[in-house]
């Protein structure tokens, strides 16, 4: 189980913060070339479409109150 991000590294990147946008994009890339391996190679292509369309999203993100911790 990988470790979750934390909630406000989303904030960060929701407002545009390019280092937070930078820890989401770090945080996923694993599981990004995980699913665009086509015999043993990595679709670099498919990859940068998934990613910026990652950081489209982000910014699109509405954030409610923040979760309550334990």
């Amino acid at each position: 189980m990988s470790k979750l991000l934390p909630y406000e590294t989303i904030v960060k990147a929701c407002e545009g913060n390019s280092g937070a946008v930078n820890a989401i994009l770090i945080h996923y890339v694993g599981y990004i070339r995980y699913f665009f391996k086509v015999n043993g190679q990595v679709n670099a292509e498919e990859e940068d479409y998934v990613k910026q369309w990652l950081i489209d999203c982000q910014f699109k993100f509405l954030l409610d109150d923040p979760p309550d911790k334990p």
